[in-house]
């Protein structure tokens, strides 16, 4: 069984770099991927998948947290305080160097699997605020 789960995984791409033009769009897709192929391999995979699979979720973690970071100032309610726990979470996780082992690995997945969530369901939005001094 872990050869189905080694292949399933083998044809996701390697994400992009954190901070890398962020005017390109999130490939939720491709995220979604990554993070099931942990969530449904348990502890099945062999340890070359867990590193690679650890390095995977670590680049989209690393892109999605500037992402929601950007959009949780204007996120209400719940939605906003449920942003700002998994952003600090995250990156609390970050810190520690997480996703180097398989419990790492799964950690990563639920974290990139909250952060993914909130980017695509963000609720209503307040207006963004004028930053001083900035015509429109």
């Amino acid at each position: 069984m872990a050869d189905a789960a080694s292949s399933a995984t083998a044809t996701v791409p390697a994400p992009r770099p954190a901070g890398a033009g962020n005017n390109v769009p999130v490939d939720s897709e491709t995220i979604r991927q990554s993070y099931e192929a942990v969530l449904s391999a348990s502890r099945r995979l062999a340890s070359e998948d867990w590193e690679r699979l650890g390095g995977l979720l670590r680049g989209h973690v690393q892109l999605l947290v500037p992402e929601l970071a950007g959009v949780e100032p204007r996120m209400r309610g719940e939605q906003r305080r449920t942003a700002r726990h998994v952003l600090a979470g995250t990156r609390h996780r970050l810190a520690e160097g997480i996703g180097t082992s398989s419990k790492g690995v799964w950690d990563l997945a639920i974290q990139c699997r909250a952060l993914l969530t909130l980017h695509e369901h963000p609720g209503p939005l307040q207006a963004a605020r004028p930053v001083a001094g900035v015509r429109s």
